[in-house]
């Protein structure tokens, strides 16, 4: 008798187990679980409908960047304070730097200057290497063997007349030989990033294997402009070097047209600060340039232009227009806004087991800024959602529920904007929908029927014979 009543409180303890497997196959989102696992990029996102107005799958390019082109063979216009490249035009195509190498050697200068190997009032004398590789036809402040100069006038001489030799002295300063120097450049340049840069010597004489790209410079110019003695020379139109003892003193114009009037006129920028020309035959005239407009600093390098001459004999100095036509443009067509921020909603998660809401609102966990030109709107930029079709109650809000990726900005965690309990009710009706499909409920349910009957088989067959003893009692 106990093992017909145990057998069927035993079956119907398996009936729950085997419906318990199927509810449990679905894990709870919370604040500290990490991202669903059945989530997959795009899944539950079939229509527009389903993402807000700041999310797009399709940024169309910008006119105003598609629009422009600089009259030189490499053009690179950057943001400094954020790297933003604005424009770029064959910015890494190796390229001859001409005296914008001189860039690379005023900078290991004041690396040695900062670490204490040199002074800047330190007295250097220009030895026999002074003039190697070098002729009095190229750029030059006839600094001569055995003449003494402070390193401080010597770096206005690389700097603003970009003598040639005092590139060649400072080296030797720097580093006891031309050569060990040009390796330190190289090696400087690799620590920086530069990626297609090779020099051969500290002035910019051509060279077959004296190359850079216009992205490589910006690096050793970013790199440059964050030392403060480097910006102060750079950003003077006009020094005089004291007296020497092998020459009276010198008078130093700045040779980038967008600083000073005194060698070529008509092009004065008011709001340049630096840096540096180059030019020679295989490079053409290039100008590296720096603009500071309502806290925003811009970095311009402009490489190969190729100068017209009018039929006046005038020439029009492209590459001191050009940079300023490119600064002005880059002042004027972009701005710096929130394409994205915090708690802004980016969709809706429908929501199972709750009687409470059918979705959650997905809402952004952080706010990204960004630098865009002025026809491009924030519906333009494209972010790749990741997140489930759905997910079960209980939500907690500022669950993690999925993320929001762009290449350039990162990925972005989207919370659940609010909770959602869960139904008891809803959770038996889907244990029991679970239940029915499974063969061993199915397996137990006949079993137990099986017991039923035979236990009420069993029952009337008693019964039966009770009443046919109480006849034969009664007889």
């Amino acid at each position: 008798m106990k093992k017909h009543r145990i057998l069927p409180i035993f079956l119907v303890v398996l009936l729950c187990l085997c419906a318990q497997v199927n509810a449990a196959a679905q894990p709870d989102i919370s604040t500290d679980t990490p991202l669903y696992a059945a989530a997959k990029a795009g899944e539950g996102f079939s229509d527009a409908s389903a993402v807000s107005d700041n999310v797009s799958t399709d940024a169309p390019a910008s006119a105003l960047v598609a629009s422009m082109s600089a009259a030189a063979n490499a053009a690179l216009l950057v943001d400094m304070d954020t790297d933003y490249i604005m424009y770029a035009q064959n910015a890494f195509e190796r390229i001859y730097p001409a005296s914008i190498t001189k860039v690379m050697t005023a900078l290991l200068v004041l690396d040695a200057v900062d670490d204490g190997t040199l002074a800047l009032d330190d007295v250097v004398t220009a030895g026999e290497t002074a003039w190697d590789g070098l002729d009095y036809t190229s750029s030059n402040q006839n600094i001569r063997a055995d003449e003494q100069m402070r390193v401080e006038d010597l770096l206005y001489c690389l700097m603003l007349a970009s003598a040639n030799e005092a590139g060649n002295i400072l080296a030797v300063a720097v580093s006891g030989s031309i050569a060990a120097f040009v390796e330190q450049m190289n090696l400087r340049a690799a620590e920086l990033g530069c990626a297609d840069t090779h020099f051969t010597n500290p002035h910019g004489m051509p060279d077959s294997d004296h190359y850079t790209t216009a992205h490589d410079i910006y690096l050793m110019a970013k790199a440059a402009m964050q030392n403060a003695e480097f910006r102060k020379i750079v950003g003077t139109a006009e020094y005089t070097v004291s007296a020497t003892n092998l020459s009276g003193s010198r008078y130093l114009c700045n040779t980038n047209g967008l600083i000073s009037e005194k060698k070529y006129s008509g092009y004065l920028y008011e709001y340049c600060t630096g840096i540096k020309t180059g030019s020679t035959t295989a490079a053409g005239y290039c100008l590296l340039s720096s603009a500071e407009k309502d806290g925003q600093t811009l970095l311009c390098v402009m490489m190969g232009c190729e100068n017209p001459v009018a039929a006046d004999g005038s020439v029009s100095m492209l590459q001191f227009s050009e940079s300023a036509r490119l600064l002005d443009w880059g002042f004027s067509s972009f701005s710096t806004r929130e394409i994205l921020r915090a708690g802004e909603s980016v969709a809706e998660v429908a929501v199972t087991l709750s009687r409470a809401c059918e979705s959650v609102s997905v809402i952004a966990e952080r706010t990204v800024t960004a630098q865009l030109p002025n026809d491009v709107s924030d519906a333009d930029i494209v972010w790749t959602i990741d997140l489930p079709a759905s997910v079960e109650a209980p939500v907690e809000a500022g669950a993690v529920l999925g993320t929001m990726e762009n290449p350039e900005y990162g990925t972005v965690r989207l919370l659940a904007a609010s909770g959602a309990e869960r139904s008891s009710l809803l959770v038996f009706q889907q244990w029991l929908k679970g239940a029915v499909h499974s063969a061993w409920f199915w397996i137990a349910a006949i079993l137990l029927l099986v017991c039923i009957l035979l236990s009420a088989s069993g029952s009337a067959a008693r019964r039966r014979r009770r009443r046919r003893n109480a006849c034969r009692g009664r007889h």
